[in-house]
């Protein structure tokens, strides 16, 4: 059952993210790609709009995965979507303060309302529809991807692995990245983490190199989405990467410093790991942001 889920549901996000593509092309052109371009012209006008827009949208992938496919579609220079991913980091922090609704009540409405519009409303704005129906079946696909892989973490096997990770910090970010790209959702692996912490199954150093993963484990759905995309698209991809990578290797050497921080600033341990989350992705993105030149010329030499 795991592996028919993961296999409809990674169809269903390529899928959606070819009919997203295919609908904003037709439906904007050339009016699209000024918009775009005039809201990440500056990286920190990019910064800003990637962290209201996945704080409102409630997943840093979702984002991540349209970011791949607006340079997939050439509406978008890959230079300027870095910024955009960084600042997705932090919107996926604030999401559940901000929005006390879930996004998924909403989907069965708007793929009903694209498929509609697109079969029975004629001229271009047939394929502002088509992006609503390829959007909503993006946010379908994601929510059937972490419903069943959820179950996973339920599973006495996973616990009990777990609990033997003891203080080994490596085996922590490995169990993270792998949990979390399973689960195709940091803020989901984080919560589990919330609750193996607070119920003293780990301690917390280990929960917050456990979180560190996490946070490369969620680029999984991305860099799938961008294999079978044009070379800019896919350096997007491995932009998100190296940006978590660079946050892990940034903060592991300090987890039981940061611990001992975030113990004297109080609050119940799950309290502490979700405080542990917004600070790694915070700081990673911000000290990356000034770097963002120099790596859009990296990523131009690693993927030429």
């Amino acid at each position: 059952m795991f592996i028919l889920t993961l296999i409809i549901g990674l169809g269903l996000l390529l899928w959606g993210m070819k009919v997203l593509r295919q609908g904003l092309q037709s439906f904007a052109g050339h009016h699209l790609r000024k918009f775009l371009l005039w809201m990440t012209v500056t990286p920190s006008r990019g910064f800003c709009t990637g962290a209201i827009t996945t704080a409102l949208l409630q997943s840093s992938t979702a984002l991540t995965v349209m970011a791949v496919s607006f340079v997939d579609a050439e509406l978008l220079p890959f230079e300027n979507a870095l910024a955009l991913i960084l600042g997705s980091n932090i919107g996926t922090t604030l999401t559940t303060q901000l929005l006390a609704f879930s996004v998924e009540s909403f989907i069965p409405y708007l793929l009903i309302l694209g498929a509609l519009g697109y079969l029975f409303i004629s001229g271009r704005i047939r394929y502002l529809f088509l992006s609503f129906f390829g959007l909503s079946l993006l946010f379908f696909a994601l929510n059937m991807l972490q419903a069943g892989m959820a179950p996973l973490a339920d599973k006495p096997f996973i616990q009990q692995f777990l609990q033997q990770l003891g203080d080994n910090h490596l085996k922590g970010v490995l169990a993270g990245t792998i949990l979390s790209a399973l689960l195709h959702s940091s803020s989901a692996t984080t919560g589990i983490v919330m609750v193996l912490t607070e119920d003293g199954r780990i301690t917390l150093p280990t929960a917050l190199a456990f979180i560190f993963g996490a946070n490369i484990g969620t680029c999984f759905t991305a860099v799938l989405a961008a294999l079978a995309s044009s070379r800019s698209a896919q350096r997007v991809a491995l932009f998100h990467v190296l940006l978590n990578i660079f946050g892990v290797l940034l903060f592991l050497p300090f987890v039981s410093t940061i611990a001992n921080g975030l113990d004297l600033m109080g609050g119940s341990l799950s309290r502490q790991v979700a405080n542990a989350h917004t600070l790694f992705n915070v700081l990673s993105s911000l000290l990356a942001l000034p770097l963002l030149p120099k790596t859009a010329q990296l990523l131009a030499k690693i993927l030429p």
